[in-house]
């Protein structure tokens, strides 16, 4: 049928091409209208000029049964990459493989839903790989689209002037489902003025039409406007009756019209009704109707091969009823080892769909149909397309379709769409034994972006489960836990475990503890923690840390190792805990590391591990845990959600070795992350916290107060929360104030955050610092000043700090009790605070500790020694770019040499890692070590980390 009363698309259509081509400037053009208007030939008519004039292109069909599957229409416009082998595709994706590989039928990630932006920035740098060279791409019949393909698509138009890409879309305005009136609605808004809408077609090319068909015959003008009469310029319409004109040896001239008029204008009118389809169907032969039906069902997979599979009949039989079919106009090739090959147009797919099958008939394909596609290495959601049309079989086949359709939705970034797969199977498809194991899956798929709503389901899940240690029933508990902590109900989280170990076997407890243990770790509110983390380490005595082969085992020694921070149990006993968690040490002294992204375990394990490693200051494990975590959930997809709190905890890492430019960039990456998953995103505190504290270290109060304003941390009630967050809110608005000299602002919630924290057993100044600001709050001049309380706290923090034995906490309380002492004990306490640090890396603190020995030096009349120790502190606050710190240092050797002493900021210098020493022989003038490395530790086993010889303050011999 010639493409007629077009002429101006057409020549938009050519306009655009010419601008995409000479310009390299993107392009949309939408073309609307509704069914049998000719969008289709129009943007057939546009791929083919386009590839005659170089264009590349990329073109789909939506159809109506795929609307549910997720990603399907940019799947199948992008069906070279599923073609492709696993490590074609992985070179081909790049670093996009992560996210984009199980969509594009590689393995399925483990069940995270990666970040829907991050699909859609993933789907952009796919687009860009094609766009190399001049591009079209034509999607047709984009009402039938899924919403998550046509929310990229639009979005991706927003941008694609930056492109040399003309994108032509076309749909039916008034058959779209809601879900894709925005997307449409901007596609129309991109295209503007070109956003046509087709014209039916006038009397002149209705006449045009019917004599390119009946190119021997004369053709009456009378004929001609009947036949428009009829068909209402409509073109498929007009094609059809043509058909009917045909087959009927009806002659177009007008003398016909007195004896068939009437007939041709029922049968314009009633082509796609069900009465005169059905009569028109029961005409074709037996192998040709069955054909149909199959062609019906499988569209747009339909394949010689999939027909006889389908049908039951032979490949020749099959052959033959394809020629008879393209005869009838019914379907369009009968070879697909040429061309795709479907029906004439979807109304005729319609019709045979809705009218030609008998009772059951449909159902049964349908069924069947899913069989074979997945034989035929479709993925699950393409199965589950038709698994959604079979009603009333209760096979577990299928419901297992259904279930690894919703967890491609998971792995896509649109889980909730897998609910769709999985209420059907719940409703037509599954067995009693699987009930519990649907409810479970509706519950994953809802947590993502609904915990509280996953509730519901993982409760029904629990009601119908098997016993208590089965496999199933642990998965649904450890999920209906995790869905009441991301609700704000972990109390229930936690008594939801004690009671389900009670009731489970003793072998299969070890996996409901690694759980319990680690959400009781975060729920602020714990009045038995302190019981709880003594359960902990009867329950791992004994356990082999050497000879653990099981997550389960290597989850529990990283929470023993977490509680021993928390409760401030000995370094030696916590370090050798968490270096087991990390695997069986080999030869070479490496372990297989943690991972952040195993099947059935979420990422809060790796989490807490990692602040291990970085309060007990190892910071060379923390970084390695930290970049190879962060790896895996890049690799794995997880872009946005997870990765905001990695960027957190390394602003955490960065701040506590004093890399404070490097720990503000990364903190401001996490909470840019956080920010755009909402308000209330935990992670937000992660990042903020550390944050707040880098900006107080670099002397930029107004930003830092600022955030804390923002976030909440001046706000009690959004600060105080359920869940435990690191550093905590508290401490962090504390540093702030007494920064600003509000130092009694702070008294009472330290005091308080203090009295709670002993009550459970949890005082450890590495984690939470509460009694240093308290001393050094109750220090400062000022109404609220109490030296002697200030001393006391200051003390008792000392002691806690020497039972963990950690070198930064013990050493931040030496300096903090010794700025407070004004006696001999002053100076020791300070030396022994700068040889705690010395070596370490943690140079910020290494520097508050020369800046507090140095300035005792001075008061004591140690003026040369004093002078060399505040220029070891004013070159490393430099160093780690504390300008505060620098500028005080530097002032008091200023007004001891008599001398400016206040170099420029030389900023490359000041963010340089390597120092050079400044001082012979390895020690100041004053006897404080200066090397890189620690000092060697005289008595070895006492801690592997503490860098004392002979300082007056000796580790316990006992916890």
């Amino acid at each position: 049928m010639p493409l007629v009363e077009r002429d101006f698309i057409q020549d938009e259509l050519r306009e655009h091409l010419a601008a995409v081509r000479d310009t390299g400037e993107g392009r949309v053009m939408v073309v609307t209208g509704q069914a049998g208007m000719g969008k289709s030939a129009v943007l057939e008519w546009a791929r083919h000029t386009a590839e005659s004039d170089g264009f590349a292109s990329l073109h789909v069909i939506g159809y109506d049964l795929e609307k549910v599957r997720v990603y399907g229409l940019a799947k199948r416009l992008f069906k070279d990459l599923s073609t492709l082998g696993p490590e074609a595709r992985k070179e081909r994706l790049g670093e996009w493989h992560g996210i984009l590989g199980p969509i594009f039928g590689g393995p399925r990630q483990p069940g995270e839903a990666p970040d829907t932006e991050d699909v859609l920035s993933a789907l952009d740098a796919v687009v860009r790989g094609y766009a190399k060279a001049p591009l079209i791409m034509v999607i047709d019949d984009a009402h039938w689209a899924d919403p998550p393909s046509m929310k990229w698509l639009a979005q991706f138009a927003i941008q694609v002037r930056d492109f040399p890409i003309l994108i032509v879309v076309s749909y039916r305005p008034d058959e779209y489902v809601p879900a894709l009136a925005q997307w449409l609605r901007t596609l129309d808004d991109v295209a503007g003025r070109t956003a046509t809408k087709l014209k039916a077609l006038s009397i002149e090319s209705t006449a045009t039409v019917i004599r390119h068909r009946f190119p021997d015959r004369p053709v009456d003008d009378a004929f001609a406007e009947h036949c428009h009469h009829c068909c209402g310029g409509e073109p498929q319409t007009l094609r059809e009756l043509l058909r009917f004109i045909e087959s009927s040896g009806i002659e177009p001239i007008a003398a016909s019209l007195s004896r068939h008029g009437v007939a041709m204008e029922q049968h314009a009118a009633l082509a796609y009704a069900e009465k005169h389809f059905k009569k028109r169907f029961s005409r074709l032969a037996p192998d040709s109707r069955r054909l149909a039906r199959a062609a019906a069902i499988l569209t747009p997979h339909l394949t010689i091969a999939r027909a006889v599979r389908l049908t039951g009949s032979s490949p020749e039989a099959i052959a033959v009823a394809a020629e008879d079919l393209y005869r009838q106009e019914i379907l369009t090739s009968v070879d697909d080892t040429r061309s795709n090959w479907g029906f004439t147009h979807p109304l005729v797919r319609l019709a045979v769909y809705r009218y030609c099958f008998e009772t059951n008939e449909r159902n049964a394909m349908h069924h069947e149909a899913a069989r074979l596609l997945r034989a035929d290495r479709f993925s699950a959601q393409t199965a589950a397309t038709h698994a959604l049309k079979v009603f009333g079989v209760r096979d577990e086949w299928a419901a297992n379709v259904m279930v690894d359709a919703a967890r491609e939705c998971l792995a896509s970034g649109v889980p909730k769409a897998g609910v769709t797969y999985l209420e059907h199977a719940l409703a037509e498809l599954a067995p009693k034994h699987m009930r519990a194991w649907l409810h479970y899956n509706i519950g994953r798929a809802l947590f993502v972006n609904d915990p509280t709503g996953s509730i519901e389901p993982l409760t029904k899940a629990l009601e119908e489960a098997p016993e208590p240690g089965s496999d199933l029933r642990t998965e649904i508990v450890i999920e209906l836990v995790r869905s009441y902590a991301f609700s704000g109900q972990l109390p229930k989280s936690i008594a939801l475990l004690e009671r389900e170990i009670e009731i489970t076997p003793i072998g299969k407890r070890p996996r409901l503890y690694a759980d319990l243990f680690m959400w009781a770790a975060f729920w602020e509110d714990d009045t038995g923690f302190a019981s709880r983390a003594h359960n902990l380490q009867r329950l791992t005595v004994r356990l082999n840390t050497d000879g653990a082969t099981t997550r389960t085992n290597y989850s529990l020694f990283a929470l023993v190792a977490w509680y021993g921070v928390l409760t401030g149990r000995r370094l030696q006993t916590t370090t050798k805990f968490a270096r087991a968690a990390l695997g069986p040490e080999a030869a070479n002294k490496e372990r297989p590391g943690f991972s952040w992204v195993e099947e059935g375990w979420g990422f809060e394990i790796p989490m807490v591990l990692t602040l291990t490693f970085i309060y007990c200051d190892l910071f060379k494990e923390a970084h390695e845990l930290l970049e190879n975590g962060m790896a895996q959930l890049r690799d794995n997809g997880r872009q946005r959600a997870h990765l905001s709190y990695g960027h957190a905890f390394r602003a955490m890492l960065y701040y506590r070795m004093g890399r404070l430019k490097d720990a503000r960039e990364q903190a401001e990456i996490g909470l840019e992350m956080a920010l755009k998953l909402g308000k209330e995103t935990p992670s937000q505190w992660y990042a903020a916290g550390v944050l707040i504290q880098t900006l107080i270290a670099q002397g930029n109060l107004e930003e830092a107060e600022r955030w804390a304003r923002q976030i909440g941390f001046d706000n009690p009630h959004r600060a105080n929360q359920a869940t435990r967050v690191l550093p905590v809110p508290a401490i962090v608005l504390a540093e702030l104030r007494i920064a600003q000299d509000r130092h009694e602002e702070v008294i009472q919630p330290l005091t308080e955050l203090g009295e709670r924290l002993r009550a459970r057993g949890m005082d450890n100044p590495a984690w939470c610092p509460w009694g240093l600001l308290l001393a050094e709050a109750l220090n400062a001049e000022g109404s609220q000043q109490n030296k002697e309380l200030a001393r006391t706290v200051a003390k008792q923090a000392v002691a806690r700090a020497d039972t963990f034995y950690a070198p930064v906490a013990a050493g931040q309380a030496k300096r903090v009790a010794g700025m407070i002492e004004d006696n001999v004990n002053a100076q020791q306490a300070l030396w022994d605070a700068a040889v705690a640090l010395e070596g370490v890396g943690a140079k910020y603190e290494y520097a508050k500790a020369l800046l507090a020995y140095g300035d005792r030096l001075r008061k004591d009349g140690h003026k040369p020694d004093a002078i060399g120790e505040l220029e070891r502190a004013r070159d490393t606050a430099m160093a780690c770019g504390a300008i505060p710190l620098q500028t005080r240092a530097a002032a008091m050797v200023e007004a001891l040499v008599g001398a400016t002493a206040l170099p420029p900021v030389d900023h490359g210098r000041a963010d340089a890692d390597d120092w050079a020493d400044e001082y012979t022989g390895g020690y100041s003038p004053f006897g404080i070590p200066h090397r890189e490395e620690a000092r060697p530790d005289a008595d070895g086993d006492r801690c592997e980390t503490w860098p004392f010889r002979e300082g007056p303050t000796r580790r316990p011999d006992s916890e």
